[in-house]
């Protein structure tokens, strides 16, 4: 199961200090901030006070690095708890500290968005909740199926909030989502343009409005 491991923040290291964490942690530390098209192994070695081919000693290349940074950002996900509450509060709970995470490493979206993530935290994740479906009465078919609909809308609802807003919004974010909709010719009498009256300005309800609802469908079919 994932555990929670706080990002190390990167730092100019004494000569011949140069590790693996170091440059993932640097690495993470420039996507959030400028973007994925930020991280170089160049910029990312200038950070560290080291030469770009000083950082090819511990990882093979910039996938890799990738790699690396989005496992480190995921690291941070507290485990699903095992703690005998029931199985849904459990999972919207989790679902809150994946969005948390999420806007504090917006380079994470990004690269999920870009790329597989592949390391052992990210594996972990899904692990846990896979488990937690089955756990819930879901046979090992559907609670991977299950799995992937809240993974699909959870990166989908992320990578609108955290690529436009990184964790703003109100009044912002549902204009904006109106104006994704609403267009000069759209007629008078259609429903999407009450878009910015119905959306919630409140981005993490919207975002848990839709964890909910699919898990209302989960309980219904665990009933059934």
């Amino acid at each position: 199961m994932a555990t929670q491991r706080k990002v190390r923040t990167s730092a100019r290291l004494p000569r011949g200090a140069l590790d693996r964490e170091a440059v993932v942690a640097a690495a993470l530390e420039i996507a959030d901030r400028d973007g994925l098209g930020g991280v170089t192994m160049a910029r990312v070695a200038e950070a560290l006070g080291g030469s770009p081919m000083s950082l090819y000693r511990h990882l093979h290349d910039k996938q890799e690095l990738l790699d690396a940074v989005a496992d480190l950002a995921v690291s941070e996900i507290p485990a699903i708890v095992q703690d005998g509450r029931p199985w849904r509060v459990r999972l919207e709970e989790f679902a809150l500290e994946v969005r948390r995470c999420a806007l504090r490493h917006p380079a994470l979206v990004e690269i999920v968005l870009a790329t597989y993530v592949r390391g052992p935290a990210a594996a972990s994740v899904g692990l846990d909740m896979i488990s937690l479906l089955h756990e819930a009465g879901f046979d090992e078919d559907s609670s991977i199926r299950g799995f992937m609909a809240l993974r699909n809308h959870i990166i989908g609802a992320l990578a609108w909030e955290v690529s436009r807003f990184r964790g703003g919004g109100g009044e912002e974010f549902a204009r904006e989502v109106a104006d994704n909709f609403v267009h000069a010719d759209t007629p008078a009498d259609s429903p999407v343009r009450r878009l910015s009256d119905v959306v919630s300005e409140d981005l993490e309800g919207q975002y848990m409005f839709g964890i909910s609802h699919l898990l209302d469908g989960f309980e219904a079919e665990v009933q059934r």
